[in-house]
């Protein structure tokens, strides 16, 4: 069998996911050299896991980031060490590829723990908003429902709307109908677009009917209006139902955030470059130790818009922390940012496949 059906008929035995997801997922996304694969003695793959490349932003600057998914071992080889071994060269792999940072979504709550092991932290947080059944969803501006989610000009606003959001995960065109081809097999799945006489594509939401209530994993638009738009075509597709809206995670609201996935910055110097370039005005001496990735265990200096490495420098350290620890640091709300005296950004996920 080729490398390609063993991690499929892995993937079948551990996910339970259907034929036809899975063939979907192996023909359109699925590719040979963004899989990692371990085998026992007799040589059968008995772990394996993906690393999809995405853009994100990071200060309004563009950075690689890798996306770990379909990180599973047989049932019969689980505790046996593979997908430790398999993380540790993941990461590798991911600053191999010029990676700045490595994300994955835990599939279980007891799975954040694993991954903690690995220098990875619950950075990307969502701000649950929930909306009785009775909530109209009330607009200033009339709204049209967008009949083909695969037009080009559907993509180029997701596109464009992506990007006007701080610190999140970048999709492409080819990303993006995969998303909309993944809803055909989510029982529930519903993806709504909106235009209104300004903006031919004005707003959009993706939603998944989870019985007690209809969950809204991402919400896009060129404004709040045009977002209440596209809440208000998906009320007409679930009337009498509750949402909830997983939105970007803001401060100060008094709402409890909760975790959508974990990061871990593999390439620290480009991610602590690229901050000071944003900020010139910045200055700061960062240590980092990193027990995984030793590449990144140096003393940083940032200023002037620079980031050099100088493990010579006598000056103490502004921040002498861990990996994980700078990751949340630099993921973290503005106002926790001002407290250690650093330019946090808070970071978003979502719409990833498996």
């Amino acid at each position: 069998m080729s490398k390609k059906e063993n991690i499929k008929r892995l993937w079948l035995e551990c996910f339970g996911d259907s034929p036809e997801y899975a063939d979907m997922y192996f023909t359109q996304v699925y590719r040979d050299d963004n899989a990692l694969e371990m085998t026992d003695d007799e040589g059968r793959t008995v772990s394996s896991l993906q690393l999809t490349d995405y853009e994100m932003l990071i200060e309004g600057r563009h950075a690689r980031l890798c996306y770990l998914c379909g990180a599973t071992t047989a049932r019969r080889a689980r505790g046996r060490g593979y997908m430790s071994r398999l993380m540790l060269r993941a990461l590798d792999t991911a600053r191999e590829r010029g990676a700045m940072m490595a994300a994955l979504i835990p599939a279980h709550d007891w799975l954040y723990f694993f991954f903690e092991r690995f220098g990875f932290s619950d950075v990307y947080l969502a701000d649950r908003q929930c909306f009785t059944s009775f909530h109209p969803f009330p607009t200033q501006q009339k709204y049209f429902p967008i009949d083909d989610p695969y037009a080009p000009e559907v993509y180029d606003s997701f596109r464009r709307y992506e990007e006007m959001r701080p610190g999140g995960v970048l999709h492409t065109k080819r990303d993006f109908l995969n998303v909309i081809d993944d809803l055909k097999f989510r029982r529930g799945g519903t993806f709504v677009a909106v235009g209104r006489e300004d903006t031919p594509v004005a707003g959009m939401a993706w939603a998944f009917d989870c019985e007690r209530f209809v969950q809204v994993n991402e919400l896009l638009g060129i404004d709040e209006d045009a977002r209440t738009g596209a809440m208000r075509e998906l009320r007409k597709r679930f009337p009498d139902r509750q949402f909830t809206v997983l939105a970007p995670a803001r401060d100060n609201t008094g709402r409890r955030l909760h975790s959508r996935g974990m990061g871990r910055l593999v390439n620290v110097e480009m991610c602590l470059s690229l901050i000071a370039d944003a900020n010139p005005g910045y200055k700061a001496v960062i240590r980092v130790y990193d027990p995984l990735l030793e590449d990144n265990s140096h003393t940083y200096e940032l200023e002037d818009g620079k980031c050099r490495i100088n493990d010579d420098c006598r000056r103490k350290p502004d921040l002498d922390v861990t990996v994980d620890v700078l990751t949340r640091i630099v993921f973290s709300s503005p106002a926790t940012g001002d407290i250690v005296g650093f330019p946090s950004e808070r970071t978003h996920i979502s719409l990833m496949l498996h």
